[in-house]
């Protein structure tokens, strides 16, 4: 496995692990909320809301440097292809 390889495969890893630890939550939340028995309950979920909240939108931001899909290296956000392995980025 290339290095270039190795890039690709860890953004990957990061992004799985981002919607793990986000389902991880809200069945959390659901848990929380089935067993409180609690007449108002958001004081007690509202961690859950602000963990969620903040995963959700680190995953709807654009990176600021955009990597390339074909060898993981960082690209120019304007760039049409790779510079390193003239991958079609438009």
């Amino acid at each position: 496995m290339e290095s270039n390889d190795k890039t690709v495969l860890v953004n990957f890893n990061k992004q799985e692990e981002e919607t793990s630890r986000l389902d991880e939550l809200y069945m959390r939340l659901g848990q929380a909320y089935y067993e409180g028995g609690f007449e108002d309950p958001l004081p007690e979920l509202l961690p859950f809301f602000d963990q969620i909240t903040r995963i959700r939108n680190q995953k709807q931001k654009k990176p600021e440097n955009p990597v390339c899909p074909g060898c993981g290296m960082p690209t120019e956000s304007d760039a049409v292809f790779c510079g390193n392995c003239g991958y079609r980025l438009k």
